[in-house]
């Protein structure tokens, strides 16, 4: 099929990679329609009509994770079962349906309610600009004779851990749950005590980009599905066409979310 100049200079701008499958498609367009020849204004259309479509989803939510559980060595949480469970929740609540009718049309990526899980918090954005985002999270517990060697001390880079007269001493606000101290304990004096997640929220980019909140600071796998159903269904109650959870949250404000989602129980999470 023979293509005009201007239409071979714009299909020149396309990746390299996917430059012959872009031909194929738009030399595809033309058959359709009977043309012989491929001009610019049709490769401007179907430049137009390819974005449009690549751009639609089908599922109105979606779940990503880190390689944590594919033997990462900072994971300190294993989520596999948990992000089964929360995708499960997704699909029980039907987002997909709910979204279609408030939008009124096909869904963009931009309408997705959207969780991401990393296991472990040092350095995944992908949970600050998610709708429900978990950072793993572990609490050192000393569980044997400390022989005050300070190796967790020059291992920690948030300044959580000192050395005591007879053992060491955390800050639970300092800490992040890394992790990092119990590798470098030469006796195993420190050991693994409470395992579970840092739980943020409303995080989006989009014309107006905000970071997620902070939910609550550590949660168990149970305590986490069952947040992010009580989200859902704020997120439910005050959706107006299709916004993300992030919006929503500043019109309605932070303190009735919060109330909304925790209840009573706010204070043992």
């Amino acid at each position: 099929m023979r293509w005009e100049p201007e239409a071979e200079k714009l299909l020149n701008r396309v990746p390299f990679f996917v430059r012959g499958k872009v031909r194929k498609k738009i030399e595809g367009l033309a058959r359709e329609r009977g043309q012989e020849l491929v001009s610019k204004a049709l490769v401007l259309e179907a430049k137009s009509l390819f974005r449009d479509k690549s751009a639609e989803i089908k599922e109105g939510f979606s779940v990503e994770a880190c390689f944590g559980s594919s033997g990462c060595p900072n994971a300190v949480t294993e989520s596999s079962s948990l992000l089964d469970k929360l995708e499960a929740l997704l699909k029980e609540e039907d987002l997909t349906s709910f979204l279609r009718e408030k939008v009124g049309g096909p869904l963009k990526h931009h309408h997705q309610f959207r969780v991401a899980v990393s296991d472990c918090p040092n350095a995944c954005a992908q949970v600050h600009i998610k709708d429900f985002g978990l950072l793993g999270h572990v609490e050192p517990l000393l569980n044997g004779e400390c022989k005050l060697c300070g190796s967790c001390v020059q291992q920690c880079q948030e300044q959580a851990v000192e050395l005591g007269e007879r053992f060491v001493l955390f800050d639970p606000v300092r800490c992040l749950g890394c992790g990092a101290c119990l590798k470098v304990c030469p006796t195993g004096a420190l050991v693994p005590g409470r395992v579970g997640y840092r739980v943020l929220v409303g995080g989006k980019l989009g014309r107006h980009p905000q970071l997620a909140y902070e939910l609550v600071p550590w949660a168990s796998p149970e305590e986490v599905v069952r947040l992010l159903k009580r989200v859902i269904s704020f997120y439910k109650l005050y959706n107006q066409r299709g916004e993300r959870l992030g919006e929503i949250i500043s019109q309605q404000g932070w303190a009735k979310f919060k109330t909304y989602v925790l209840g009573d129980e706010g204070d043992n999470l």
